[in-house]
């Protein structure tokens, strides 16, 4: 499972991904299956309709749906259903990356606030967003930027040795080295030569650009969750 994080090139490698022979992705990229709040009994799940995005033989199976990582109750949800599941993580930059979700969701008509409004006094509206444990589908700009955080939620129930973590940027930059470690973490073939992928940077709002003070406020509020997420990672932003 690609699990996450939104707007840090998921869709680019679940492009890549459906060009090996030996992975089989989901007709469709996020298939909301294990974050869905409404549909789903959860004390009995039903899996058929997850089943129903593969074909009945194939070798090894994947998806991407990059709330998952944010998304907690989704981690207990797939500990019942595979414990072994093996999970790939994008990061970037969380200032940038929340710039790049704000776009999307003010050109999508989601959010009526300003990128200043909604990182500051919007914040609460994760409250009221209607998602378990104040978790928010939409307006989580900040929210999923402390990484160390989720990281941590997320090892309380699988091994580090399941998770494959990855730079955006050296997926942009260096592909072909960048998929040869996702070949070995998953235990398939090299990938091969491979056509470049456009990884999604939005288009919405180029006209927008992020104020100075802004970037300084998030930095300040990312500041020891990146010192603690460089320290369980190696990674630096």
């Amino acid at each position: 499972m690609i699990a996450g994080v939104q707007k840090c090139g998921t869709s680019a490698l679940d492009a890549y991904l459906r060009l090996h022979d030996r992975i089989e992705m989901a007709r469709i990229k996020e298939t909301h299956f294990f974050d869905d709040e409404t549909s789903i009994d959860w004390r009995d799940p039903d899996y058929r309709t997850l089943n129903s995005y593969f074909a009945e033989a194939s070798s090894l199976k994947g998806e991407a749906t990059p709330i998952t990582f944010y998304w907690t109750p989704a981690h207990y949800r797939i500990l019942r259903y595979n414990p072994d599941m093996r999970f790939i993580l994008l990061f970037r930059d969380p200032v940038a990356r929340a710039w790049s979700h704000w776009k999307m969701a003010a050109a999508a008509g989601r959010d009526p606030l300003s990128f200043s409004e909604a990182i500051r006094a919007g914040r609460t509206r994760v409250l009221d967003d209607g998602g378990p444990a104040g978790l928010s589908r939409w307006l989580s700009y900040v929210e999923r930027g402390y990484y160390a955080r989720q990281l941590r939620e997320f090892m309380k129930l699988f091994p580090i040795e399941n998770i494959l973590m990855l730079k955006q940027d050296d997926l942009i930059h260096e592909p072909a080295e960048t998929l040869d470690r996702v070949a070995g973490f998953l235990g398939v073939p090299p990938f091969g030569a491979v056509p470049a992928m456009t990884v999604h940077e939005s288009s919405w709002l180029q006209s927008e650009t992020m104020r100075d003070e802004d970037q300084a406020y998030l930095q300040s509020l990312y500041q020891e969750d990146q010192a603690d997420f460089t320290a369980m990672t190696g990674m630096s932003f």
